[in-house]
């Protein structure tokens, strides 16, 4: 047997050049499963929380999970009613209070019809689907942005079932609907994703006001009755901490800048002037079109208006 200069036999280099070749396919086949799936996840990358984000209209980076799950609350739906006699007969029946003179409701009045949803009702749906002198209508609460909206459900001969979609834009909530797998942003009264991203809902005007102030204004409102099975949830909030605290727990953009004696997290009234712009006031117990904390309701508006040039 000839033995190569460095003592290896002839037969083991060849057999050591198959073992590299081997090896180097092996991990070339490796390498291309792992790219194809990055590559599978990367065109996967427009669903988020399982909804198709390729024809979002707002800035992505601004869209982000909440941490709550699909349909994590459920909508309050048709509910049962109650005059303000019997809010009163219910306090005095049950251990807590169901409404006191100083909560704040969400008041609608259609057609001659006068309604209040409570926060602390609206704190564990964030939207209320009801019919108010034959008027399809979503309350939309949201505590993190503390916005408050209606909406006319209506929509392209439809009538669009709304629940929590568990995503957020510029930390306000995004509903989506049954009927198209749309997302829609409350504030924005419009789809921001889904095949009829770009279209809109009317916004009603409504009041963010204390009970009592309600009460005295519309005696012949009604008010939801709250599910025995919640009732106690009614009583707590879950929100306290956060809403103790001038930090924000998702990303927004643009912030405002901030005068003397300013929060991010002050109640703002919206209205809308006759071009189409939004204009905000300290709020306060009066009617207006809409509600958002600062942050909320100046990021969205600039985001609008910065698309716009």
């Amino acid at each position: 047997m000839k033995i190569a200069p460095s003592g290896v036999p002839r037969r083991g280099l060849r057999g050591a050049a198959w073992v590299a070749v081997v090896v180097a396919v092996f991990f070339a086949a490796v390498a291309y499963v792992q790219i194809r799936a990055v590559l599978r996840v990367a065109n996967k990358r427009p669903a988020v929380a399982g909804f198709d984000l390729a024809s979002l209209t707002v800035p992505r980076d601004l869209v982000v999970v909440s941490g709550l799950p699909r349909d994590g609350l459920a909508p309050l739906v048709t509910p049962p009613l109650l005059t303000p006699a019997r809010v009163d007969s219910l306090n005095r029946a049950i251990r807590g209070k169901y409404l006191t003179p100083d909560d704040r409701v969400i008041g609608v009045v259609h057609a001659g019809v006068a309604r209040a949803y409570p926060l602390r009702v609206l704190d564990w749906h964030e939207v209320a689907l009801d019919t108010l002198g034959g008027l399809p209508v979503a309350v939309c609460w949201h505590a993190l942005s503390g916005a408050a909206v209606v909406l006319d459900r209506r929509h392209g001969g439809e009538v669009l079932t709304l629940g929590v979609s568990g995503l957020l834009y510029n930390s306000h909530h995004l509903l989506h609907d049954r009927e198209g797998e749309n997302l829609w942003a409350p504030l924005l009264a419009r789809a921001v994703a889904g095949p009829a991203a770009g279209d809109t809902l009317a916004m009603l005007p409504h009041a963010l006001m204390r009970w009592d102030h309600w009460c005295a204004a519309h005696p012949g409102t009604t008010v939801p009755d709250p599910a025995d099975s919640l009732r106690l949830s009614y009583e707590r909030n879950p929100y306290g901490n956060y809403d103790g605290a001038d930090l924000l727990r998702f990303p927004v953009a643009p912030l405002p800048d901030l005068g003397p004696g300013e929060r991010l997290k002050d109640l703002l009234a919206l209205t809308r002037d006759d071009a189409g712009g939004w204009n905000a006031r300290p709020a306060d117990d009066g009617l207006a079109l809409a509600h958002a904390d600062r942050f909320a309701w100046y990021a969205i508006v600039q985001n609008q208006r910065l698309r716009r040039k």
